[in-house]
């Protein structure tokens, strides 16, 4: 589809009063983004009434769907560009009039303070039908462990073996198309991708580059009369300061597990007078001060990542919590960490944390007290 400016938005969405979301948004349903150029990045089939936005290079697996139901159907997906970069991607889920816009929350997010968004740590974000993520997910699950039973064959049976890793992921090659593969290879050639993950449903995630790199980025919900949902739009954080809590993502300077800069981030008292979560960004050097650091590819572990596996470790270790047999460390770190972006803004995250692990299917006990996992997090 051709490049077209914002002023073609205008007729599906007249001026309306903005209201828990950037301005920025009053400009685009009126149709004055003019430094902005949209196209259209693919058409999102929803099929269950869900939409999840992630990160789907890292974090397809553990993210959850927004808590608002959306219409069934085909919906053109838009990316508006600024100056070359992705400022913003929108779904097209309705006509009529915008009258209000309300941040988009999963489920448990009802009293966090602010705007949360989901979590970047690949460059990409990505709407997508949860149906056809559920569907991707038990694929990949059974073909895993089909690849486990022909690993175990060849003797092989540690998973935290590198040798293992390595074996898992060519015989993953063989065994079939791997839509995540594709939609990463895709996204290094052009700034939007839309693949296939549920073929029998011809359910698809739309990926799209975010503009600002990595970090944690809010949705917004544009709602019509009666609260009619007429669009969903994730801010990247380009047009307007402060529009977007985005997070960067951090180099560790040692070589150690970076606890300390995680304890450090979630223990509140910085010299800017945040506390808890909201210190992450300031603790750990994320924000507008910290240098951008390079897209990393889809198997390369991020230094936040980093941390996060090293703290379950280190609970397994002193016996706070246990796993069940035969756990992915790296899939299960990669859960905790996208949950611990999630609960930016919350004062107790102990709580949240301690009834996040006995809901987990991974964890087959739980002996920390919340208190006890407040204070890790802290520090």
């Amino acid at each position: 589809m051709a490049d077209r400016g914002c002023t073609s938005f205008e007729p599906c969405y007249g001026f309306a009063p903005m209201s828990d979301a950037p301005p920025w948004l009053s400009r685009l349903v009126d149709g004055s983004l003019d430094e902005i150029v949209e196209v259209q990045a693919g058409t999102l089939a929803i099929k269950s009434g869900q939409i999840v936005a992630c990160d789907p290079l890292v974090f397809l697996e553990s993210s959850d769907p927004f808590a608002r139901k959306v219409p069934k159907g085909q919906h053109p997906v838009f990316i508006g560009r600024l100056e070359g970069e992705i400022a913003y991607a929108r779904v097209e889920l309705g006509e009529g009039d915008v009258e209000k816009w309300e941040v988009a929350r999963v489920p448990g997010e009802e009293d966090v303070e602010g705007w949360p968004g989901y979590a970047i740590d690949a460059g990409v974000g990505a709407f997508c039908d949860l149906g056809a993520v559920e569907a991707f997910l038990k694929a990949e699950e059974k073909l895993a462990d089909k690849i486990r039973k022909a690993l175990a064959k060849e003797g092989l049976t540690d998973e935290d073996d590198p040798t293992y890793a390595a074996r898992f992921d060519e015989l993953r090659g063989e065994m079939g198309p791997d839509p995540v593969a594709d939609l990463d290879a895709d996204l290094r050639k052009r700034d939007h991708a839309s693949v296939v993950i549920a073929p029998r449903t011809e359910g698809n995630v739309v990926a799209f580059k975010s503009g600002a790199g990595n970090g944690v980025f809010a949705s917004f919900w544009g709602l019509g009369k009666r609260n009619k949902v007429l669009a969903l739009v994730t801010d990247f954080g380009l047009l307007e300061e402060g529009a977007s809590d985005e997070l960067e993502l951090p180099a560790l300077e040692d070589e150690d597990d970076g606890l300390g800069d995680l304890a450090s981030a979630l223990s509140g008292g910085s010299a800017s007078g945040m506390g808890g979560l909201e210190a992450l960004a300031a603790a750990l050097g994320m924000g507008g001060a910290a240098a951008e650091p390079e897209p990393e590819s889809r198997q390369g572990p991020s230094p936040l990542f980093l941390q996060a596996k090293a703290l379950l470790q280190r609970w397994v270790k002193e016996e706070k919590i246990e796993l069940e047999a035969q756990v992915n460390l790296d899939d299960f770190a990669e859960a905790f960490l996208y949950k611990l972006s999630s609960l930016q803004g919350h004062r107790n995250p102990g709580a949240h944390i301690g009834e996040w692990l006995v809901d987990r299917r991974e964890v087959a006990d739980v002996f920390a007290s919340d208190d006890e996992l407040e204070n890790d997090l802290r520090g």
